[in-house]
């Protein structure tokens, strides 16, 4: 995958892509734009020495603007994706934790005092009912969060029985598969049998299983 040509210029001369001048699907972003850009200059060159007008050579140059606006926009909202899908693969461990809880801050409940493990409270049904689902527990910051909501104030000598009786209290705790009014039962039906074949929806072959039978006894 080439770069974009913003931060590489001879990338749009170079003798494996040269001859990419339509942004085609199974092109990278940055290889659409250079692919894009590639057409724009090429068009430009022919147009201007077939007219001279310089209000072309303008034109190309704000295209080529927005081209740039375009990578930036669309390279933040790619890196955004791929950063959450990367840290659900990973289970949130690693580097990024904290740039993870930056770019999500507002995606999910965060631990509180009254709800440490962020569930769906009977108050929730009528105050919050539009309550966002609960941050991934077993991230090792959301984790810091929870514990630091959950225990008690801190006391002037705590020794090491204090930690972990607290610890082995938080063992019969934790955030419910489902953190969200309504809960996710469309979800969870698709899931367990989504795609499943069947008579109701024309399939002859599972219609032929329930209508079969030999010598009266239905198989």
């Amino acid at each position: 995958m080439s770069e974009f040509w913003l931060y590489n210029p001879l990338v749009l001369f170079d003798k494996d892509h040269i001859k990419e001048l339509w942004p085609s699907k199974e092109l990278s972003l940055s290889e659409k734009l250079n692919a894009t850009t590639r057409s724009i200059i090429l068009l430009t060159l022919l147009g201007f020495i077939l007219t001279k007008s310089i209000k072309l050579l303008v034109t190309s140059i704000i295209t080529l603007f927005v081209v740039v606006i375009l990578y930036k926009v669309q390279f933040e909202k790619e890196e955004k994706e791929n950063l959450k899908k990367k840290a659900h693969k990973e289970g949130f461990e690693g580097s990024r934790n904290t740039k993870f809880l930056e770019v999500f801050k507002d995606t999910f409940t965060n631990p509180t005092v009254k709800n440490p493990l962020m569930n769906v409270m009977m108050t929730d049904y009528k105050d919050n009912p539009n309550r966002k689902q609960a941050a991934p527990a077993y991230n090792t910051k959301i984790k810091e969060q929870i514990n630091e909501k959950a225990k008690n104030d801190d006391r002037l000598f705590r020794d090491l029985g204090d930690n972990l009786s607290f610890q082995n209290n938080m063992r019969n705790f934790h955030s419910m598969p489902n953190t969200t009014i309504p809960n996710g039962q469309k979800a969870f039906a698709e899931f367990c049998y989504g795609g499943m074949p069947s008579c109701k929806e024309g399939d002859m072959e599972q219609c032929s299983k329930i209508n079969r039978r030999v010598n009266g006894v239905y198989y």
